[in-house]
């Protein structure tokens, strides 16, 4: 659904989706968070036909989420480097490898992330900023930013039972 306003999805994860939401672009990001940063690599690396790479790159760039660096002059060649909203996909991408990892692989991962700096194996984890506790999916809700909505949204929990899916999302 669509904002009357602005034309855009009124859904955070529908407008991400808009703009990462295909297999191609996620494992292009992928090989991006594994340092594979020029077109020939990433070729290589996933199989994928030069146009579909060179689209799915140019979407990527016209978003923000890469920048182009040329590395070479003549002729000119790039690497693709992710930004700031590149890098803030991270997260995204560590869920679904850890869904991944569990629902088809039955747990035992084809690759371990470790931090960098120790060698230990990472988790990925909700936490509340206030009371720094651990929390499942069954225990978040979601409300509007709005503040106008922010009071209709209250008044409508109140009355409802508790969301089969956890209320989430």
């Amino acid at each position: 659904m669509k904002t009357a306003t602005t034309g855009q999805p009124s859904c955070s994860i529908q407008a991400t989706l808009d703009i990462v939401g295909d297999r191609w672009t996620l494992l292009i990001l992928r090989d991006l968070f594994r340092g594979v940063r020029r077109f020939s690599a990433m070729q290589h690396d996933l199989g994928i036909a030069r146009n579909m790479l060179a689209d799915r790159l140019g979407r990527l760039v016209d978003a923000g989420v890469v920048a182009k660096e040329p590395y070479q002059h003549r002729p000119v060649r790039y690497d693709y480097v992710l930004t700031a909203k590149g890098l803030d996909l991270s997260n995204s991408l560590l869920a679904l490898m850890a869904w991944g990892d569990r629902w088809c692989h039955d747990g035992d991962a084809p690759t371990v992330l470790v931090h960098a700096d120790c060698g230990t194996p990472l988790e990925i984890a909700t936490r509340c900023p206030a009371c720094d506790e651990p929390v499942s999916p069954t225990r978040i809700r979601s409300r509007s930013s709005r503040s106008e909505e922010l009071v209709a949204a209250a008044t409508v929990t109140t009355f409802q039972q508790q969301p089969t899916n956890g209320g989430a999302l």
